[in-house]
């Protein structure tokens, strides 16, 4: 403790008193403490992954990680349905039997979405894909419903999870990823999978530690398991309708927005190399980042949903204290990233990657609004605001696509095109959050009001 007392007075006057903010505990426990359990546990599976990627570089090419960025892409983006939205409610269930039966409802509902995006994948013709631009998803299109109701899994159980402040199990589950998902894709390279290896081993990773939160948190604990009934399901769904009639679009817009979007009018607009240059740019500048990122996401989100409607004075506090914190932890590494990108690069990936680097200059300054808004991303919903956040969404997918589109068609070339969706994606994340912090005073000044 003594080397951390230390380590803190050297920083500037107002992060000290930040982190001092931070070390104290909520209701519950240290937000610094269970912070530190969950980077612990990212740290480790993350350096695995950013340890092999000069192995991945060399073993797949940059057209076959421009065509797993689609995939990705996809992929997340139907994730974000696979549930409907009803597993965000599970960190504000006050009860355990609310939260039982809106589990049981989840299980239900990921069962019917990844069967209907079985069929569809199966049935739609491949011009379609093509009018899609995702003409080179037509051969690994089988591996869709697979990694649905995988992530979708994993994504139930985190909430589960996350509810219970049961970050040291989730840590182990980001230990899990991050071994599983790299060293399987170096396997299946080596053994010449090419695209299938590189999207099975992703699958691998980013769906490990499901059945680790399935048997801990449901066959572990059967009382929930007897709470369980029709009538019940049907209650949660009713109460929380809202979470699938707006949050599920707003995510499916974010998706859209933030990531899938990108990687597949790049990819269709200029090629699938520039994809690559890009992917590998996302993992060099955004993995690291979201070690931290992640980590704080998940315990802001399990505090939030305490607070949000019981202590949202508390809820101001932490949002105060992450934001600045995030802004000068992500204004750093990207400084830093920027600065070796020229000597890294040729070195650690391969000659073909140097030309990467003005790809990742151009994305870095969307990545650091990214960023600072991941860990409070999803407090519009915690307030119950979907409405709003849906709105947002929606208007940050029409500029985005304007952005690529309009420059595209204007003749600029890829990197100046990314540079104008840069600036667009930082001018959405700056609304999103004063949005954010205006919503988060008005329920503190309802609850003072006694409304």
């Amino acid at each position: 403790m003594r080397s951390y007392a230390v380590l803190v007075d050297w920083l500037p006057t107002r992060v000290q008193g930040h982190l001092r903010e931070l070390r104290r505990p909520a209701s519950g426990g240290s937000f610094v403490g269970n912070v530190t359990v969950m980077l612990a546990g990212t740290m480790a599976g993350q350096a695995v992954s950013l340890l092999l990627s000069p192995v991945l570089t060399r073993l797949f090419t940059p057209e076959e990680f421009g065509r797993l960025s689609v995939y990705n892409s996809v992929l997340s983006l139907l994730t974000t349905i696979a549930s409907l939205g009803f597993e965000l409610a599970i960190p504000i269930c006050l009860a355990d039997s609310e939260c039982a039966n809106l589990l049981a409802l989840c299980g239900i509902v990921l069962a019917a979405t990844t069967g209907l995006v079985g069929i569809v994948s199966w049935l739609i013709p491949l011009h379609a894909l093509d009018l899609l631009s995702l003409g080179s998803l037509a051969s690994y299109r089988y591996l869709l419903p697979v990694g649905l109701v995988c992530l979708g899994g994993y994504y139930i159980m985190l909430a589960v999870a996350t509810r219970a402040g049961a970050f040291s199990s989730i840590a182990r589950t980001r230990i899990s990823q991050g071994l599983s998902g790299p060293v399987s894709q170096v396997l299946l390279g080596v053994l010449g999978a090419g695209t299938p290896g590189l999207i099975i081993g992703y699958v691998i990773g980013q769906s490990s530690g499901t059945l680790l939160l399935f048997f801990r948190f449901v066959l572990g604990r059967r009382e929930w398991l007897r709470q369980v009934t029709w009538r019940r399901i049907a209650a949660v769904g009713r109460r929380y309708i809202a979470f699938p009639l707006f949050s599920t679009w707003a995510r499916l817009l974010d998706e859209a927005g933030g990531g899938m979007i990108l990687f597949v009018l790049f990819a269709a607009c200029y090629s699938p190399a520039i994809a690559g240059f890009m992917f590998i740019s996302e993992r060099v500048v955004m993995r690291p980042m979201m070690i931290i990122s992640t980590s704080l996401l998940q315990v802001f989100t399990g505090e939030a949903g305490r607070t949000a409607s019981q202590n949202p004075a508390q809820l101001r506090r932490r949002f105060q204290q992450v934001v600045p914190l995030q802004f000068l932890l992500a204004t750093t590494w990207i400084l830093a990233a920027n600065l070796v990108a020229g000597w890294a690069f040729p070195r650690l990936f391969g000659a073909t990657w140097a030309n990467a680097i003005p790809y990742l200059r151009a994305l870095s300054m969307a990545y650091l609004l990214q960023i600072v808004l991941h860990p409070v991303s999803g407090t519009l919903q915690l307030l119950e605001h979907q409405a709003m956040a849906a709105v947002w969404q929606a208007c940050r997918l029409v500029l985005v696509v304007i952005a690529v589109l309009v420059p595209w068609w204007s003749g600029l070339t890829a990197v100046s095109t990314l540079w104008v969706t840069a600036l667009t994606e930082t001018a959405c994340c700056l609304t999103l959050l004063a949005l954010t912090a205006s919503m988060i005073e008005k329920a503190v000044a309802r609850q003072q009001n006694g409304g």
